[in-house]
């Protein structure tokens, strides 16, 4: 922690002196020698910030996991009818133990595709990891239901008015139906080595879990970008409309100012900003009307970097500045940003298509669907076509 705060107290100063470096160049800009001597700064910058997102995701990893997840045990543990026997056998069969010790208990939960239902508990794990890691589910409003039909989903708010005493109700605005989450199938191949199965001291739960969760976030991450809806999630920025930009190679503060008032107050005051890495890295030295910085980084642990008050959230899956006609920021407040994890994980042992290799198979499928359930709550910068 005090690591931490250390670097956050460097980068702060190596960025006042960056800052001061610029503003004795004047207009004339930066030439040899100040030039070479930015350019080192720059990257000191650079590499201090990697550090410290590296180290705030451990600390929040840590404080994840130093929550207490269960009742304490006060008795000795025992598998009983119900889901902790279940776990017992669904551990019996990932690790391919006799069969007679997780047959008859597995065969309850058998999944779509041959494979069986993952525990609840090991769903818990995952889920907790999924949180974790990604950052468009870290901010937006998550649900879960057991329905694999299309949920039709609330937008605007229901419109409430003054009644008179004794006076009729009228009736509500609410658009269910006019939005609809399906039920995308996502899964993967994750392979175990055989050794590792063995070794009755690894935690497995923990381990698969942390598996299955960067592969679903490996391939959720682009899609709840940019996704085209067509057996996937819609992204939170596609189809996006806001403020076209005077170029496609850059961005300016006037413009950054364009869209964070583009949107209601209502939305402005919860809404987080989402952009490419490099795109950020160009925004670090933009200043506004009175010659301030825009972009601010985070002095507290714990805090987000930002931009004209509000958080950043990088996402290297939106396009780059020199894309054209693409949204490359977004704005937005994403509680309006619906992802529904639909059903059960389900999982199948593969015990003979990679055993040559000395690899026990694990095929994994979910359902998830995710899209904007509000338009109006966000808006992005649109480069130019040409």
């Amino acid at each position: 922690m005090m690591k931490l705060q250390t670097l956050l107290d460097k980068r702060a100063k190596l960025l006042k002196d960056m800052r001061a470096l610029l503003d004795s160049a004047g207009d004339k800009g930066l030439s040899g020698e100040k030039e070479q001597q930015y350019n080192r700064m720059e990257a000191d910058f650079e590499a201090l910030d990697k550090q410290i997102k590296a180290l705030q995701k451990l600390e929040e990893a840590s404080a994840q996991l130093s929550k207490p997840t269960t009742e304490p045990i006060v008795t000795e543990p025992v598998a009983k009818d119900g889901v902790s026997a279940f776990k017992a056998a669904f551990e019996s069969y990932v690790r391919g133990e006799d069969p007679n010790k997780w047959m008859n208990a597995m065969t309850t939960l058998t999944g779509e595709d041959g494979g069986y239902v993952v525990p609840e508990e090991y769903q818990r794990t995952i889920v907790k990891k999924l949180h974790q890691i990604s950052r468009t589910r870290s901010i937006s409003k998550v649900i879960q239901t057991a329905s694999l039909r299309n949920i039709p989903l609330e937008g605007d708010a229901p419109t409430f008015a003054w009644i008179d005493e004794g006076g009729a109700y009228g009736e509500t605005q609410s658009t269910f139906g006019k939005t609809q989450l399906g039920a995308w199938k996502l899964g993967g191949i994750i392979k175990v080595s055989e050794e590792l199965l063995k070794d009755s001291m690894i935690n497995l739960e923990d381990y698969l879990a942390g598996q299955i969760a960067l592969g679903i976030d490996k391939a959720e991450a682009p899609a709840f970008a940019m996704g085209d809806g067509n057996k996937k999630p819609t992204g939170y920025a596609t189809g996006l409309s806001g403020v076209t930009l005077a170029s496609k190679d850059g961005i300016t503060g006037d413009e950054l100012i364009d869209i964070c008032y583009s949107l209601k107050e209502e939305y402005r005051t919860r809404a987080t900003w989402r952009l490419h890495d490099s795109t950020m890295k160009a925004i670090r030295k933009l200043k506004d009307g009175n010659g301030n910085y825009i972009y601010a980084p985070a002095l507290v642990m714990g805090e987000r970097d930002m931009i004209l008050g509000r958080p950043i959230v990088t996402d290297d899956y939106l396009p780059e500045l020199g894309t054209t006609s693409v949204p490359v920021v977004v704005f937005g407040d994403f509680g309006y940003y619906t992802i529904a994890d639909r059903g059960n994980i389900e999982i199948q042992r593969l015990n003979e298509l990679y055993a040559a290799n000395g690899y026990i198979g694990f095929k994994v499928h979910k359902r998830v669907d995710a899209k904007r359930v509000l338009d109006e709550a966000f808006t992005a910068a649109i480069t130019p076509s040409a």
